[in-house]
């Protein structure tokens, strides 16, 4: 899955392509040994053999993950957008990039090259197999090739949170010009697909006579759970856009003077000391606080440089957004940096601070 986040994400670092870390999750683990136990249990008159070839299954799972997740990544550099990781783990895996530039096509295409990178890993494991004429390399890569075809159509199941919920939210949001819009659509859509998931993989046997195994049921029962709990989220997230769409920044920006770390105190006298601090290239990286500016006697105000007091504060904390844009840029900033201010920035021109209380105030006005 190709996941528009900037979340911070913990696992074990295997590789970095073009900087971007590659992780896998210690849930992978579970997943890799469950799969090994099947298919060794599964076989028992190949013995030990049985379970090296579940290692085996185990590792060209992850090689199709990781080489479906590396395509997003791919498309997304391409494409111009920063990526931050690539994860496998107990889910299958997934692709932190920053959607904050992209398109509906943009999004179109990353989600649509994964599916298209397993179809293309399956056919070539597919000839592999024939071409193979011992037992159990052919039985391994027809395998890969079966595995690959149905990561590919699982994933282009029109539902958020897999890939072709992507084509979905892309569509809605090409189609109306909103993204909370497409968002809302896809996750709906994906209630819809994991409900499917769940009558034909579990009622559907029942109804007709036949008894899904326990394992079968529970496997069906997670994977139900998370692509339920994946589209729910991505709902809210469009229910929540659509709550910052009420406001737009110039509601909620205060103008505060912009000095450098040479200026004094003096210039921050019309806003009572509160004063954003800029570097030599011009980008925010400090505030100075009304209240640590009541700290020094008034008449030292013409000579104390604001480096004195300045407050560095947390990486996130610029919002690069508009005056006539909505509060999606502010709030976010807001979340990333965990903190109660931030500072505005339009085209490398300071507008302002926007605080919790502001954006809470207007979205509550409109």
């Amino acid at each position: 899955m190709a996941v528009p986040s900037e979340t911070k994400s913990s696992g074990l670092v295997i590789a970095r392509v073009g900087g971007v870390p590659v992780q896998i999750g210690a849930s992978w683990l579970l997943l890799a040994a469950v799969i090994t136990f099947i298919i060794g249990s599964g076989a028992p008159e190949l013995g030990a053999v049985a379970y090296a070839i579940g290692v085996a299954y185990a590792v060209s799972l992850l090689i199709s993950v990781l080489v479906h997740e590396g395509a997003h990544a791919g498309m997304a550099v391409a494409l111009g957008l920063p990526v931050h990781r690539v994860v496998a783990d107990l889910w299958g895996g997934h692709t932190a990039y920053d959607a904050r530039l992209s398109t509906p096509g943009k999004a179109a295409a990353i989600a649509v090259v994964g599916p298209v990178a397993n179809l293309a890993l399956g056919l070539v494991a597919w000839v592999a197999s024939l071409a193979v004429s011992a037992d159990v390399p052919s039985r391994i890569l027809y395998g890969v090739a079966f595995v690959n075809v149905l990561l590919a159509v699982f994933n282009l199941l029109p539902g958020l949170p897999l890939d072709g919920g992507q084509l979905v939210d892309a569509a809605v949001w090409k189609a109306t010009g909103r993204r909370e819009k497409g968002l809302i659509a896809a996750g709906w859509t994906g209630r819809v697909v994991t409900l499917g998931v769940v009558l034909f993989f579990v009622v559907r046997p029942l109804v007709s006579g036949d008894s899904p195994s326990f394992t079968w049921i529970i496997w069906s029962g997670l994977i139900a759970a998370f692509m339920w709990r994946g589209a729910t989220a991505a709902i809210r997230t469009g229910q929540a856009r659509e709550m910052l769409g009420r406001g737009t920044v110039a509601q909620v920006v205060r103008p505060v003077p912009v000095l450098r770390s040479g200026d004094v105190l003096e210039a921050s006298a019309a806003t009572g000391g509160l004063a954003v601090v800029v570097d030599e290239s011009g980008r925010p990286t400090s505030l100075v606080l009304p209240a640590d500016a009541a700290t020094v006697p008034r008449e030292r105000w013409a000579t104390t440089p604001v480096s004195a007091l300045a407050r560095m504060q947390p990486d996130g904390w610029v919002a690069e957004t508009g005056r006539h844009d909505d509060l999606t840029a502010v709030v976010t900033a807001i979340q990333e940096s965990s903190s109660q201010v931030v500072v505005a920035v339009e085209d490398g021109r300071v507008l302002g601070l926007v605080t919790v209380e502001a954006v809470n105030a207007a979205i509550a006005g409109n």
